[in-house]
C-alpha cells in the first residue's frame, strides 16, 4: 500500500459511527509488520459518503484496490471494521476483521466469500494471503491503541500509516527520498466536493525523518500565498523562527555541507522561504521580518539589471544559495535575479519570471485573493512549519506517487487547488489536508496577463482589437506619438509597424475590399485616408490625400451587405462620398451651413437606409444620396452624444439631460432623464445605457458606482444576454455589469482601454487590451 490517500479512500467505503469505537479487542490481532491501517466505524455510512466523491471512487478503480472494493462491498456489518495491509514486492496483502455475526455477508456462507478466512474467539478475519492469516496471533498493541484513543469521535474512520506509509506521503508531497516520520493517524471527512483530511505526526529522534527539522521552532503565520501569482502549478513554503536550530537539522538532509565561509545574515533576518512551481521553471519567495537587515544581507546583489512597471529586477549572483541552505525542501538552482514587493523579496531564473509576479501583484492576481485560496484556507490553519499547494495536474502528480499509478484515468481537473500543511507542535506535528473542488462561477473573475509590449514611444491612440483572417484571432492596432502604427499578435509579437501621416480619427474599420475574405484596415488622419492590407502595405489608389483637414472619424459603410463600400469623409459642414476604389461618387450631394459635430453612421430601418449625425443645432437623417430623408426643425443644443438607433428610433440627448428620439415621420419625443450636461450614454436597437456622474442606467436598472472618471459605457451581447462595461480612468478599473446592474466584476487596467467579450463555451470569456506604462500595451484575459 503506497499511500494514505488509499487508505482514505478505501476507509470512504467503510465507516463513520463516533458511538462504536470499542475496538481494542480486534486491535490486539493486528501484526507488528502491517504497514497501514484502516479503522472504519460505520460501514454503510461511509459507503453512501463515498459514492458522492468522483476523485474517491475514481481511486477504488485503480487495479490492486479494485478487489479490496469488492470484498467491502459484500460485507454486512453495524460494527467496527479493520483493514490492514502488508508489505509485498508482489501484490497488495490485506486484511478485513470485525466482529462475527450470522449475516455478515448476507446470504452468503464464509465459505462462498472470494477470501481466505479465519475465525479467532468472536472475530472473523478475511484475507488474499492464507500464509498470513495463518501467522496471526494475538498481542498488546498498546501504541496501536493509543493512537486509537486519539482519534476524533465525530470523524467517519481513522488511519494509521507507520514508518514506510508515512515516508511514502512524505515522498509524494516532497521531492526527496527522506522519510517524513515514524508513525501517523489521519482523519478523513468527505462529502461530493471535498475531502477534508487531519490527523497526527510522530518522529524518531534516531531515524533521518524531515520532520524532525522543525522540532525546535514554531509555526509561523504563512504570507507567500499573497506574492504567489494565481498561475502558480504550487509551492511548497516553511516557517521558522530560529534559523540555527532550523540549519542544524537540515545539515543531515543537505546534498552538500554549507561552506565554511557561509553567512546566514540574509537567512535570520528572513522568516518564511518556499518554492513557487511552474512548468518552465521554479522561483522563490521569502518574506523579510527585519527589511533593513535583508537589504545589508543582499548587498552584493545591488546591480539594476531592467525596471518594470516601477519595480528594479537585480542581479542576484548566488544562484544555488536556496537549494544549498534549504534542500530537500528547496530544489530550484538557477536563481540568478531578484525583486522586493515590499517585505517579500522573489528570486528567479529570468527577468521574465519576475515580470509575472510583478504584473500579478499589481494587477491583484495573486493566490492568496483567489476564490479557490479561500476555500482551501478556511480549513487550514493561518500558521503552518510546512505547507504545499497544488494546482489539479500538481495533485494527479502527487497521487500518482502516493498510489504508485499514473492515474491517467483519473479526473483531477475539478479540484482547482489542493492543500496539505504539517504544524509542529510539542512533541508531535499537526497534519491538515483539503482537496477540493471549486465552483467555475467561483473562479470567473480571474485575470491573466497575456503579454506586455514596449512601443518606441509613448501611446496616443486608444489600443483597438481587429480581426486576423488567417488565424481568427484577435490581434491589436496602436499607434505612437510619432504617428507610427504597430500590429500586434494575440501573443504579444509586432508583426508590422508603419509610418503614417498624422492621428488616427477614431476607431479603425475593417473591409473586404477585394471580396475574397481577407480583412483590411481602414481610417482616416487630419489629411488622409488609409487603406492597409494584412502587412501594412498600403492598398492600391490609397491612401487618399485631402488638402482641408478631415474632421471626423472615417465612416464606413456597407449599405446591402455585400461589401460594395462607401467611406464618407467630414470635413467641417461637408460631407465627401468615395467608393471602394477611392473614386468620388458623384451621385451624393449634402449641403449645409453647419459644422458636424459627430461621425457620420448608416442605420436601417425595414428597407430604408439612414445617414443619421449632428450637425450644429440640428439632427440630419439623410438618404443614401445626401438629401434630407427625414426633416428636423427645432434647433437644440446636444450633449455631443451620438446619434443610435433605438426602438426604431432616432435617438440621442440634449445637454440638459432630455433624451431626443425621432421617428421616420419627423416626430420628435422628448424624455427628461434629468442627467447633468457631462452625461453620458450608449444604446442599441432595444437597450439604453447612462451614465450620469457615478450613477450607471441599463435599462430600467441603475446602480450608483464610486466617484471616479468614467469612459463611455458600451453593451455587448454574450448568449443573448447583454452586458456592459465603463472604465474609470481615476480608480483605473473597468467595470462589467449585466443587464440588471449586477455587477460581476472588476479589474485594473492602467491608461485608455478596449474590451472585447467572446461567448466561447457559453461562458462569458473577456480580452481586453489597455495602454500601460507610457509606452506599452498589455493584453489580458478574463474568464
Amino acid at each position: 500500500m503506497r499511500t494514505v490517500l488509499t487508505l482514505l479512500v478505501i476507509s470512504l467505503l467503510l465507516g463513520c459511527n463516533p458511538r462504536d469505537k470499542k475496538i481494542s479487542g480486534v486491535l490486539e490481532l493486528v501484526p507488528d509488520k502491517a504497514d497501514l491501517i484502516l479503522a472504519i466505524y460505520d460501514l454503510e455510512t461511509v459507503r453512501s459518503d463515498f459514492n458522492t466523491n468522483d476523485l474517491a471512487s475514481n481511486i477504488l478503480t485503480i487495479p490492486k484496490y479494485d478487489n479490496i472494493r469488492e470484498r467491502l462491498r459484500d460485507l454486512n456489518t453495524t460494527d467496527s471494521v479493520l483493514i490492514w495491509f502488508e508489505p509485498s514486492n508482489d501484490s497488495l496483502i490485506f486484511t478485513v476483521a470485525t466482529r462475527l455475526h450470522d449475516s455478515l455477508f448476507g446470504g452468503m456462507s464464509l465459505d462462498s466469500v472470494p477470501m481466505h478466512f479465519r475465525l479467532i474467539d468472536s472475530f472473523y478475519l478475511g484475507s488474499n494471503s492464507a500464509t498470513n492469516l495463518d501467522k496471526l496471533s494475538r498481542q498488546e498493541n498498546k501504541a496501536l491503541k493509543s493512537l486509537i484513543r486519539a482519534a476524533d469521535g465525530d470523524k467517519p474512520f481513522s488511519i494509521i500509516m507507520k514508518e514506510k506509509s508515512s515516508d511514502n506521503l512524505g515522498r509524494s508531497l516532497i521531492e526527496s527520498e527522506i522519510g517524513l516520520s515514524d508513525r501517523m493517524l489521519v482523519e478523513t471527512k468527505m462529502d461530493a466536493d471535498k475531502i477534508l483530511i487531519n490527523g497526527v505526526t510522530y518522529t524518531n529522534d534516531s531515524l533521518p525523518q524531515i520532520l524532525n527539522v522543525f522540532k525546535n521552532n514554531l509555526p509561523q503565520e504563512n504570507s507567500l500565498q499573497l506574492v504567489a501569482p494565481s498561475n502558480v502549478d504550487g509551492y511548497l513554503g516553511l516557517t521558522y523562527d530560529d534559523f540555527q536550530s532550523l540549519s542544524k537539522g537540515l545539515q543531515p538532509y543537505r546534498d552538500k555541507e554549507l561552506d565554511s565561509l557561509f553567512n546566514s545574515e540574509l537567512f535570520e533576518s528572513i522568516g518564511e522561504v518556499g518554492e513557487f512551481y511552474y512548468e518552465e521553471g521554479s522561483l522563490v519567495g521569502v518574506k523579510s521580518i527585519d527589511i533593513s537587515a535583508t537589504h545589508e544581507a543582499l548587498r552584493d546583489h545591488l546591480d539594476i539589471s531592467s525596471t518594470y512597471r516601477g519595480v528594479d529586477i537585480l542581479s542576484f549572483n548566488s544562484a544555488t544559495l536556496f537549494k544549498d541552505v534549504f534542500s530537500p525542501f528547496i530544489t530550484v538552482e538557477d536563481l540568478t535575479y531578484y525583486i522586493q514587493l515590499e517585505d517579500h523579496f522573489i528570486f528567479g531564473p529570468n527577468e521574465e519570471a519576475l515580470q509575472n509576479v510583478i504584473a500579478a501583484n499589481q494587477n491583484g492576481t495573486v493566490l492568496g485573493t483567489s476564490e479557490a485560496f479561500k476555500a482551501c484556507q478556511s480549513n487550514l490553519s493561518d500558521a503552518s512549519s510546512l505547507t504545499i499547494f497544488a494546482r489539479s495536474e500538481q495533485l494527479k502528480k502527487i497521487m500518482a506517487k502516493w498510489f504508485d499509478n499514473n492515474m491517467a484515468a483519473i479526473p483531477t481537473s475539478a479540484y482547482k487547488l489542493s492543500a496539505f500543511q504539517f504544524v509542529q507542535d510539542i512533541g508531535f506535528c499537526h497534519f491538515n489536508g483539503v482537496i477540493m473542488k471549486q465552483n467555475e462561477r467561483a473562479v470567473v473573475n480571474a485575470i491573466e496577463e497575456v503579454f506586455q509590449v514596449e512601443l518606441e514611444a509613448d501611446i496616443v491612440m486608444k489600443p483597438q482589437f481587429v480581426i486576423n483572417h488567417r488565424t481568427k484571432q484577435r490581434d491589436v492596432v496602436v499607434q505612437d506619438v510619432n504617428n507610427t502604427l504597430y500590429m500586434i499578435s494575440n501573443t504579444g509579437r509586432i508583426l508590422w509597424k508603419k509610418k503614417i501621416i498624422g492621428n488616427v480619427l477614431g476607431k479603425i474599420e475593417q473591409v473586404d475590399l477585394y471580396r475574397n475574405g481577407r480583412l483590411q484596415l481602414a481610417f482616416a488622419t487630419p489629411f488622409r485616408v488609409y487603406v492597409l492590407d494584412r502587412n501594412g502595405k498600403n492598398v492600391s489608389r490609397f491612401p487618399m490625400r485631402f488638402g482641408d483637414r478631415i474632421t471626423q472619424p472615417l465612416s464606413v459603410f456597407d449599405y446591402d451587405n455585400n461589401r460594395i463600400y462607401r467611406f464618407l469623409v467630414t470635413q467641417g459642414k461637408d460631407l465627401l462620398m468615395y467608393d471602394r476604389r477611392a473614386r468620388f461618387v458623384r451621385g451624393f450631394n449634402y449641403n449645409s451651413s453647419s459644422t458636424i459635430k459627430t461621425q457620420p453612421r448608416h442605420v436601417r430601418i425595414g428597407n430604408k437606409d439612414y445617414i443619421v449625425f449632428i450637425a450644429g443645432k440640428r439632427m440630419k437623417i439623410l438618404s443614401r444620396r445626401g438629401s434630407v430623408r427625414v426633416g428636423f426643425r427645432e434647433n437644440v443644443e446636444f450633449s455631443g452624444n451620438e446619434v443610435f438607433l433605438y426602438n426604431n428610433k432616432f435617438m440621442t440627448s440634449t445637454v440638459d439631460g432630455q433624451l431626443i428620439q425621432v421617428d421616420q415621420n419627423g416626430k420628435i419625443n422628448r424624455s427628461d432623464l434629468k442627467l447633468s450636461d457631462s452625461h453620458k450614454i450608449y444604446a442599441t436597437s432595444k437597450t439604453l445605457v447612462t451614465l450620469d456622474e457615478n450613477k450607471l442606467g441599463i435599462k430600467t436598472k441603475s446602480v450608483e458606482l464610486d466617484y471616479g472618471e468614467y469612459t463611455e459605457p458600451t453593451i455587448h451581447y454574450i448568449n443573448d444576454k447583454i452586458y456592459v462595461t465603463v472604465t474609470d480612468l481615476q480608480s483605473q478599473k473597468i467595470y462589467l455589469y449585466d443587464s440588471q446592474a449586477e455587477p460581476i466584476a472588476n479589474f485594473p487596467v492602467y491608461g485608455n482601454s478596449t474590451i472585447d467579450l467572446d461567448n466561447a463555451d457559453a461562458d462569458i470569456n473577456l480580452e481586453f487590451v489597455t495602454q500601460g506604462e507610457s509606452n506599452s500595451i498589455l493584453m489580458y484575459k478574463k474568464n
